[in-house]
């Protein structure tokens, strides 16, 4: 595989029209709140036939309950012992038991604004309702902690961008990384 070295932190990124289907065999989604990795996972597991894994689906339990970080690790190692997955979450899912699995890391690193407003748009959406991606009785309410979320994928963009680049300092496959609507488009198409 020919990698091309970016200017990001001497991290080497593909770019898209290198991508072949040996590399969509085991595909990790990563990237902040907002920035479309449900909506990516999904359209990935179809178009290559990958079983498809929520982090949050490991994470939360009910009424916004979380599990703990070992059981949700756990769970995440054991997802990632299948052969053709596609696993998206935030940074926690970087960890060196699944990053040993993944054929394929795709970085979605959209601007604020508009990682803002599709969890605004999201929590509008389903408002009284669970998120097809989560489990039962976790409903989206206007609450202290969805202002909070809300605010967090406005301003928590560069935190994450440093703990996603330091996870994957060392990673040992290939790394996609997208920062526009449209180059997401284009890899889904």
């Amino acid at each position: 595989m020919n990698k091309q070295p970016s200017d990001f932190g001497g991290l080497c990124f593909l770019a898209d029209d290198q991508i072949s289907d040996n590399l969509m065999r085991r595909v990790v989604i990563v990237g902040a709140n907002g920035a479309g990795k449900t909506c990516a996972a999904m359209a990935l597991a179809a178009k290559h036939d990958l079983q498809l894994f929520h982090k949050d689906a490991f994470a939360l339990t009910r009424k916004w309950e979380q599990r703990s970080r070992d059981e949700v690790q756990a769970a995440l190692v054991q997802a990632v012992t299948n052969d053709r997955w596609v696993l998206e979450g935030g940074p926690s899912i970087l960890s060196s038991a699944v990053l040993s699995r993944a054929t394929l890391v795709i970085w979605l690193d959209l601007p604020a604004g508009l990682r803002t407003w599709r969890v605004f748009r999201r929590s509008i959406r389903y408002l009284g309702r669970t998120r097809p991606e989560h489990p039962p009785e976790n409903r989206d309410w206007p609450s202290l902690r969805q202002m909070r979320f809300l605010w967090r994928a406005f301003t928590d963009g560069p935190a994450f961008s440093v703990v996603i680049k330091a996870r994957l300092h060392h990673a040992d496959m290939p790394i996609l990384r997208l920062s526009r609507k449209a180059d997401i488009a284009r890899l889904l198409a």
